[in-house]
């Protein structure tokens, strides 16, 4: 049987695990201590897997994520067990679902515009949580695509051989990570992780800039701090995709949402992304004790895409329970075991 809440119209069934889990499912194929129900879990998981029940999908943020593990044995370990489970489906990042939901909550309040582009929640590579679209292409001296010109050369076998190795070469590098004698190189070339760790850094300074105002009056605290966190999320992640958004369709964001209170939650609420996003940095700054940080972030990011598009999240105890605790996510029925 499957679990309670998933879809059951929906075959296979969406199931996103946190890195933790799977670190934790890493060291059980391993054969070392893990907390107990891993080696069940483990097993349940690949047998759901292998028929084709349930997909566990990467995204981005385990991509992310996996690069501050400093130990690539364990990187290379937990990668594989990563791999096994998802196949390197990977969910749509985070501001490309941010860009179509904008585009829909637009039409649902202007009426509908030009036909918008299909693009699938799940796509067959990393660069599907990035923003990037198509696989592998081969590329000569001066930066053309040969790939037609070598294909002809080795013939169709042998070129869709190479290519089936390089891009799962490709794909399992991505998620593990350069081994260390290979950072000096990559570095050289451009290579610089840490740079998108000081973005996550700034984001998680503006919730603590804004917890400072709330410090400074505590009655939004106590009363709409739903709409306080609403503006902050629009005007501090997606007032740039609003803005090409509106002016595509020859509007604004203020004809959109007429000065309207109410119409601005419903545009606000309208984006499932967003509406999780804004729960947990509800939850999170309810509590004038809490201290941000780049963790809670990434926790964030991971789960707006994830509660509202799989049928099943598995997240670390603090976030389930400020997901479990916020009604307006009810409606979603995402299983939270």
């Amino acid at each position: 049987r499957r679990p309670c809440g998933l879809n059951d119209a929906r075959r296979p069934a969406l199931v996103y695990l946190d890195l933790n889990h799977y670190i934790n499912l890493a060291r059980s194929a391993a054969g070392l201590e893990t907390p107990d129900g891993y080696d069940s879990l483990l097993r349940v998981a690949t047998a759901a897997r292998q028929q084709d029940l349930a997909v566990f999908p990467l995204s981005g943020e385990h991509y992310v994520e996996m690069s501050g593990i400093r130990d690539p044995a364990q990187r290379t370990a937990v990668a594989a067990v990563m791999e096994s489970l998802s196949g390197f489906r990977v969910l749509l990042g985070r501001v490309t679902l941010a860009e179509l939901e904008i585009d829909a909550m637009i039409d649902a309040l202007l009426g509908p515009g030009p036909a918008a582009e299909r693009i699938d929640l799940l796509g067959p590579t990393f660069g599907w949580a990035f923003g990037m679209r198509g696989g592998l292409t081969i590329r000569d001296a001066d930066g053309n695509d040969s790939s037609a010109s070598m294909r002809e050369e080795v013939g169709d076998r042998e070129f869709e051989r190479i290519m089936t190795e390089a891009t799962l070469a490709l794909e399992r590098g991505m998620l593990a990570g350069p081994p260390d004698e290979e950072i000096a190189a990559l570095r050289a070339a451009g290579y610089a992780p840490e740079k998108t760790r000081e973005v996550t850094e700034r984001r998680a300074q503006q919730e603590r800039d804004l917890s400072a105002r709330l410090d400074k009056e505590d009655r939004w605290r106590r009363g709409r701090l739903r709409d306080v966190v609403s503006a902050s999320e629009l005007t501090h992640e997606w007032l740039d995709q609003i803005t090409r958004a509106t002016l595509a369709r020859g509007t604004t964001i203020g004809q959109v949402v007429r000065e309207d209170r109410d119409r601005m939650r419903t545009f606000t609420e309208g984006m499932p992304s967003s509406r999780v996003a804004i729960s947990l940095k509800t939850r999170y700054h309810r509590d004038g004790r809490h201290r941000w940080t780049t963790n809670d972030i990434h926790d964030i990011d991971a789960l707006a895409v994830a509660v509202p598009y799989c049928d099943a999240v598995f997240t670390d105890k603090a976030a389930r329970n400020a997901l479990a605790a916020s009604p307006e996510l009810r409606p979603f029925g995402t299983f939270l075991p």
